[in-house]
């Protein structure tokens, strides 16, 4: 793409905002940036993007703004039915996101991971596993890390290793992974995408422009992505923790099997394996079957696995006061995320939850309490809606309790936990009513529990 001398608009002054109106900068492009927020809540943004040429503007969207435009180039949190979209839709002006202008102008091969929940982790560990194989490795996308950054930097002979979310699939068009994989689909992002097949259509997205030259990996146990196994142009390698597979990655016997061309190689027995939980088996199979497709060799494959620690945010211990064990799995962002981290919990669970309401449900949630969680503390404008759904399931009102700030949440959990008990953030929502984002969430909940004395 040559954008010298031509007029684009950038929408949303978020961290992928920002790194596109620097690289449409550097590459000669006449850049106007748009964002709905006021100038005191980005001034930070604002002095970030002074040396660069940039026109922006702020609230309101100036008649004048696609005059002689060639193209809108949208961040992943602004969504399909905003002005700004409708606006450029109506002026017949190409709209693309940040996924797909960094496809376009990638030298190295992009190795794309998505999915409801583990895409943090499989991404880092597929990362890791590429880096101890001596390649020279970006770990980007939604991980935090633009993608558009990254594939500035990246050569040939590089690795990309991206992490992609259902908001940045929306505005795909020719996007080509070298390998793709879903890890799974449960209902989030209800709010914006509306309806569960809508949403597991989004993520079916990430292999439509792939041929038979490419992988994609889809986990055969998830009935939602089970849906979306017709639709592939590319080859399918599946990957299974309940089955037996003809071909692809699964389970026998405690140990992570390949089966490719009719040959069962033996990778790793899931007890080796150093991030716990059942739910990281599957994250481990997603990242062992796009790196052997890679041509990344077994043992280095099995070692990875055997040594990589996993990532902040996520079941993630803490600090360990008069024998009880904190816990921060902020990431957990929906139920389904929640779920797996207090399954992955050794003891009686106080549990926090709550946040922003992204409009799913909490039955499932709930229902894992039995027999693991004793006492939940609440907060955030999902607070009732969660309390409603654990009394409906006869989980008892006195073990509940609905607080006022993020600060009353850890100092209960303290005074009500008792030696053996686990004290985990796993909050099953969103962290934008209280938190810029669920990284500042996990930070915050880490000092305060640090500071907590015995």
């Amino acid at each position: 793409m040559n954008f010298k001398g031509k007029k684009v608009v950038v929408a949303g002054l978020g961290l992928s905002g920002k790194a596109l109106c620097r690289v449409l900068s550097q590459m000669g492009a006449d850049v106007c940036a748009y964002d709905s927020k006021p100038e005191k809540e980005i001034i930070d943004t604002l002095a970030e993007l002074k040396e660069y040429n940039i026109n922006i503007c702020l609230e309101e969207i100036p008649d004048s703004i696609f005059e002689d435009v060639c193209m809108l180039v949208v961040s992943p949190g602004i969504p399909m039915d905003s002005q700004i979209i409708k606006k450029a839709i109506e002026e017949e002006i190409e709209v693309i996101g940040e996924v797909e202008l960094a496809y376009e102008v990638s030298k190295a091969p992009i190795y794309a991971i998505t999915g409801t929940n583990g895409k943090t982790t499989t991404t880092s560990l597929l990362g890791e596993i590429f880096k101890n194989y001596g390649k020279k490795t970006f770990v980007a996308g939604n991980i935090g890390y633009p993608l558009i950054d990254a594939v500035m930097e990246a050569q040939s002979i590089d690795v990309i290793v991206a992490e992609i979310s259902s908001f940045q699939l929306e505005t795909i068009k020719k996007f080509k992974p070298k390998i793709s994989s879903i890890i799974n689909i449960t209902p989030d992002h209800l709010n914006r995408h509306k309806t569960l097949d809508n949403y597991v259509n989004i993520k079916g997205r990430i292999f439509e422009n792939q041929d038979m030259d490419c992988y994609t990996i889809l986990n055969y146990d998830d009935g939602n992505v089970r849906k979306l196994f017709n639709k592939p142009k590319c080859r399918i390698f599946p990957f299974s923790r309940m089955s037996i597979l003809n071909k692809g990655t699964f389970l026998k016997n405690g140990m992570i099997y390949i089966k490719s061309n009719g040959e069962e190689i033996p990778v790793i027995k899931t007890e080796d394996i150093y991030i716990p939980g059942g739910h990281n088996v599957e994250n481990a199979m997603v990242a062992v079957s796009m790196a052997y497709l890679a041509g990344v060799d077994i043992d280095t494959i099995s070692y990875t696995l055997k040594t990589f620690k996993g990532v902040e945010h996520r079941i993630e211990f803490v600090k360990q006061i008069n024998g009880v064990k904190y816990f921060n799995d902020s990431k957990g962002t929906n139920p389904d995320a929640a779920i797996k981290a207090i399954e992955a919990m050794n003891g009686p669970i106080i549990l926090i939850a709550g946040g922003y309401d992204k409009g799913v449900d909490f039955d499932e949630f709930v229902k894992a309490f039995k027999g693991r969680v004793v006492k939940v503390i609440l907060l955030g404008t999902t607070a009732k809606k969660i309390f409603d759904t654990a009394v409906k399931y006869n989980f008892e009102k006195d073990n509940i309790i609905i607080v006022d700030s993020f600060e009353e949440a850890v100092h209960k959990a303290f005074e009500m936990s008792k030696p053996g008990d686990n004290v985990l953030l796993s909050p099953a929502c969103a962290s934008w009513d209280m938190f810029k984002s669920f990284e500042e969430r996990g930070r915050f909940f880490k000092d305060m529990v640090k500071e907590l004395r015995g």
